[in-house]
């Protein structure tokens, strides 16, 4: 009667090797023995799979879901289940013509042999690769024999503690009673995990060399990717079978030794989680004090701090994610006050969201400014004392030169209350010591000074790709995501053929004068005095937040008066009165960054613009900055380089009603790629892999987002 034999292949991208590996195994001595093939391809990319099904129909090819090398094991086995024994063999070897017929041999020495590793040589034929596996300390193994010449002393059948999975042949008994391989391992050590259950069940495992196998060192798999999972695997190996030396072992981990923190933190939530699931609630409170008294003198109290509070989440002791989000310039209506506040109104149902602020304010004015409504979200005002002391309404990080602390780090002190910390305007001094950190920037205003911070982020979101650029020339770093704000400002009775003779530019009165209004004031004026029908039919109406005791305000209303032009001033106006404006001007004037040579002077991107086209109004804007990424020239608005230009621009439009009316329905077209609703979705995009990341899906290296803690 013969015995059924399944030989379990597992590749990626293996294509080179299987021809002589499988070739060898069907040119085995097989006398007695009915000799399967199972392949279980891993989602190559090297059309391994066309080329088994075209070479080798007798082989039994399965296609894994995912490139998990434990769970192609598991389907294999769960395909031979009518065979008597099961050989893991790797896709990178040879195996000798005696390689199963040795191996059965050692096996049928003991009914409570439940695994028989074979020798394994490198390809030169006379190195050791692996006589068996050993633990050298610690949790730590190696190879028997490895690198060294094949010598007598490696010819000796004996008994072993752990397998390789390299070649090896399972007892069917063995396996039904052990089981599965176990997933979570993905690939390395599974093979030490899956000994050790075998003894602990009474199986043994021996060695056999004369079942000789030679093997392409580390054909399929990089040197770092076996790295990384034999130090993860390790720790996981410690969580299953000795929990009480889990914290112990960390200090001569890999990842602590090599200063890889993201990867031992994110590992040892993954073994503690794992832990958990297997022992007693008193090995577990064990193991979480030895954590407790360990991981602040190991890793510094702050990061200990932040895998605690991880922890909570991923137990599910915490129900929400929390988000502080920290705007210095909380008090004030600008874009990028309105840009980060879509965003916490996107996100506070499903998060715990504190907006953290340095001056007393209150949530409920950006319903009036903005219409959106963060009454789900808290408010926690922090003063910063070095600021208070100076009597300053405004928070200036350029102030901060040549103290010998930071007076930001009450911000970050507070930052580690959060999972994730969010800097919503640019203030580039603040360390974070969340777990996640975002970093938004609508324009590097500054370049690497003293307390710079921001490379520690672990997110840095860009409003577009002008500030991108800049980015990348003042501080070195790239984006992680561009995000173009978000505009809903369109009015539902706005039409191309209801608009009134009105030129309308929408922008902060700002103390220096950088959104040009004195500028539009005097084009506008000099239009009116040479064109009469201008300065009978057309008024310009500049609307923008300002705040008290605004010199700036003061000037523009003086120049207002020496201009004697139909000019109206709208400060602080409504959200509903700004879409009534945006609904009946025609024509849209933009100016920042006229006659600048600083980058950070021009127009970083340009909501309002953005806003006007959504109501059908003309851009006319300067052609710089974000208003290049906005306006397409001559199709969906104008951009011009000089006063000049503007006004001829202008008066362009407004002699050519059909022009205006083409240009005005293409400029609401392209405002559609700017919406609340792209915003949203990608908002949310971004939120939903943090998400995943801190509630149990797995950070591998590959992973987009490296989410180290910054403190480590």
């Amino acid at each position: 009667m013969s015995i059924k034999v399944t030989v379990v292949i597992v590749n990626y991208n293996g294509l080179k090797f299987l021809n002589p590996c499988i070739d060898s195994i069907i040119n085995n001595e097989t006398t007695n023995i009915n000799l399967d093939i199972i392949v279980v391809d891993n989602l190559s990319s090297d059309c391994s799979v066309e080329y088994l099904n075209d070479n080798y129909p007798n082989v039994t090819t399965i296609v894994n879901t995912e490139n998990n090398y434990t769970k192609a094991l598991n389907l294999a086995i769960k395909n031979c289940s009518d065979s008597n024994f099961i050989a893991l063999l790797n896709n990178d070897t040879v195996v000798d013509k005696k390689w199963i017929a040795s191996l059965l041999k050692g096996m049928n020495t003991n009914k409570n042999i439940g695994a028989v590793q074979s020798k394994i040589l490198f390809n030169d034929r006379t190195t050791i690769n692996s006589a068996g596996v050993e633990e050298v300390e610690d949790f730590y193994f190696r190879d028997i024999g490895f690198g060294k010449p094949d010598s007598s002393r490696y010819n000796k059948t004996k008994e072993i503690d752990y397998f390789s999975g390299g070649s090896v042949l399972l007892r069917r008994e063995c396996v039904d009673a052990v089981g599965t391989f176990d997933e979570d391992f993905i690939m390395y050590c599974e093979d030490i995990d899956y000994s050790i259950r075998c003894q602990s069940l009474g199986w043994k495992i021996y060695y056999c060399p004369d079942s000789i196998v030679y093997h392409e060192y580390n054909g399929t798999a990089s040197s770092g990717l076996c790295e990384y999972f034999c130090s993860r695997n390790r720790l996981f190996c410690i969580a299953k079978h000795r929990p009480n030396k889990l914290a112990s072992s960390l200090k001569t981990s890999h990842f602590l030794g090599k200063k890889e923190y993201s990867n031992l933190h994110y590992t040892l939530l993954t073994a503690v989680r794992k832990a958990i699931g297997i022992h007693e609630q008193d090995v577990i409170r064990a193991l979480l004090t030895d954590l407790k008294d360990s991981l602040p003198e190991m890793l510094g109290s702050h990061p200990a701090y932040n895998f605690f509070s991880h922890l909570e989440l991923e137990l599910g002791i915490r129900k929400k994610i929390r988000i502080g989000i920290y705007d210095h310039a909380f008090q004030f209506a600008g874009g990028g006050q309105r840009y980060v506040a879509t965003m916490a109104e996107i996100l506070q149902d499903e998060f715990d969201v504190t907006y953290i602020s340095n001056k007393k304010s209150n949530l409920e004015s950006y319903k009036e400014w903005f219409n959106i409504d963060l009454s789900r979200c808290k408010l926690k005002i922090i003063p910063i004392q070095f600021f208070e002391t100076r009597d300053r309404y405004f928070i200036d990080e350029g102030m901060v030169t040549n103290e010998t602390d930071n007076p930001f780090d009450i911000i970050s002190c507070e930052s580690i209350n959060y999972d994730i910390f969010i800097n919503a305007n640019m203030l580039g001094k603040v360390e974070p010591r969340s777990l996640i950190s975002m970093f938004i920037c609508h324009f590097p205003d500054k370049g690497i000074e003293r307390f710079f911070q921001v490379h520690k982020y672990n997110y840095l979101i860009s409003n577009g790709d002008y500030t991108s650029s800049w980015i990348n020339k003042r501080w070195n770093l790239q984006k992680t995501h561009k995000l173009y704000p978000p505009v809903d400002m369109h009015h539902q009775e706005s039409s191309p053929d209801s608009k009134q003779k009105i030129i309308l530019s929408v922008a902060r009165f700002e103390l220096g004068g950088s959104k040009k209004q004195v500028e539009l004031i005097k084009a506008f004026g000099e239009m009116s005095r040479s064109n009469p029908e201008v300065a009978k039919e057309w008024q310009l109406v500049l609307a923008g937040g300002s705040s008290k005791d605004n010199y700036y305000f003061d000037h523009v209303q003086n120049e207002v008066n020496r201009a004697n032009a139909r000019i109206v001033l709208k400060p602080n106006v409504s959200y509903a009165d700004l879409k009534n404006l945006y609904r009946a001007a025609a024509i849209f004037w933009h100016a920042c960054g006229l006659d600048e040579t600083s980058p950070h002077l021009v127009e970083h991107f340009g909501m309002t613009t953005v806003e006007a086209m959504q109501n059908y109004c003309v851009p006319i804007v300067i052609n710089g900055g974000g208003q290049v990424e906005i306006v397409d020239h001559g199709t969906s608005g104008f951009r011009f380089n000089t006063l000049k230009e503007l006004q001829d621009q202008t008066l362009l439009v407004m002699s050519d009603q059909a022009l205006m009316k083409k240009v005005a329905i293409k400029a609401f077209a392209r405002s559609q790629e700017f919406n609340l609703s792209i915003f949203r979705q990608q908002v949310l995009e971004i939120f939903t892999s943090i998400k995943n990341e801190l509630l149990g899906k797995e950070f591998l290296p590959s992973s987009p987002a490296t989410l180290l803690p910054p403190s480590f």
